[in-house]
């Protein structure tokens, strides 16, 4: 218990002295933080989805540019997905709204410059900043960009900050992927999700890389714990890698299913769907729980779970963040009676998709 506390006052330490350098002296090359960018001067170090320059730099913070050409001040764009995050919080977030950063009552009036405190004004900052700094993120939707990235969770996994802390350990990996290539080259969905499911996982301050340990939903689940204790199964691991991709501008949600060929004895699993470049919806499981492949994104049959005998008699699910298009709730093998978190009906996606295998 002392090593799990002392860990936790590491990371809380790390981040308060990090934040204080950045009042302090300013951003670093490629930060990003709070509700401005501060962006590079060098176009070779950083490539903006948005097309119009200001005087700071290459990139417009004053614009979020979306795929239909819609382009939409920052400041609306904030107070919107504020909205839609409040209006979308899950049932059991109700009575935490306050702490989580939400208003009684959102509405302009109640919107000041700073937004507000809690997780969701880091959320919204970064889940815009990555909009408007990543060129990979051109491609996708405002409705799925707002559902499948700034959902600050996926499904009843503790709430914590974990964005800024995700974004400040890994951004040297997405830097390092935007510099091999020739400026000519735009980085794709797939290389992102590729070279963060590869080297992510040994990136923080545990004593080896994270790592697969079977049976550990509900117990070890949340980003967190996950840090804490160096470990977690398949859904602890697949929510770890879902926030990296939505730290990073890339649309993921938690997939599986709670039965395998609707025998509960047969156990369940966790995987992830992420959205490519080609606008569909992808699988994907992390390295520690798939021993490391992911050699082609869009090859499902490399994954060991998607083939006719799995699939057969098997009920498939994503979780989603939307309630108003939720079609069913996302069963949880671990909490089996909760139905709070909305979902979807995948058993014919995957039927589709697995029987070629």
């Amino acid at each position: 218990m002392v090593s799990v506390l002392a860990l936790f006052l590491t990371y809380y330490l790390a981040l308060s002295e990090a934040a204080f350098q950045q009042q302090q002296h300013g951003p670093n090359q490629g930060n990003i933080r709070g509700s401005t960018i501060h962006a590079t001067a060098s176009s070779s170090t950083l490539r903006c989805a948005t097309s119009s320059a200001d005087s700071t730099g290459p990139c417009s913070t004053s614009f979020i540019q979306w795929s239909n050409s819609e382009s939409q001040p920052r400041k609306e764009a904030e107070k919107e997905l504020y909205r839609y995050l409040y209006e979308n919080m899950m049932p059991f977030d109700l009575p935490n709204a306050e702490s989580l950063g939400f208003h009684s009552h959102p509405s302009d009036k109640d919107l000041p410059d700073g937004l507000s405190t809690g997780i969701v004004e880091p959320t919204i900052s970064l889940t815009l900043d990555a909009k408007q700094n990543y060129s990979w993120t051109d491609h996708v939707p405002k409705d799925v960009y707002f559902e499948y990235v700034a959902g600050y969770a996926s499904v009843n996994e503790a709430r914590n900050n974990w964005r800024p802390l995700l974004h400040d350990t890994l951004q040297d990996i997405i830097q390092a992927l935007i510099n091999d290539l020739p400026l000519e080259e735009n980085v794709t969905v797939e290389q992102v999700a590729t070279e963060l499911n590869q080297n992510m996982w040994d990136k923080f301050n545990t004593k080896k890389p994270i790592y697969f340990h079977s049976g550990q939903t509900p117990l070890i689940y949340d980003p967190m714990s996950i840090l804490a204790f160096g470990y977690a199964s398949c859904t602890g691991l697949s929510i770890f890698l879902i926030d990296a991709l939505r730290t990073f501008g890339i649309p993921a949600r938690l997939a599986g299913t709670p039965a395998w060929n609707g025998k509960e004895e047969n156990g369940n699993h966790s995987w992830i769907e992420f959205f490519g470049s080609d606008s569909k919806w992808h699988i994907m499981e992390s390295k520690p729980a798939s021993n490391g492949k992911d050699e082609d994104l869009f090859d499902p049959c490399q994954w060991w779970f998607c083939n006719e005998g799995r699939v057969e008699g098997t009920q498939f699910y994503v979780a989603r963040l939307d309630r108003s298009h939720a079609s069913v709730s996302f069963p949880l093998a671990w909490d089996p009676h909760n139905d709070s978190v909305s979902g979807m009906d995948r058993s014919q996606f995957m039927e589709d998709l697995c029987s070629q295998c």
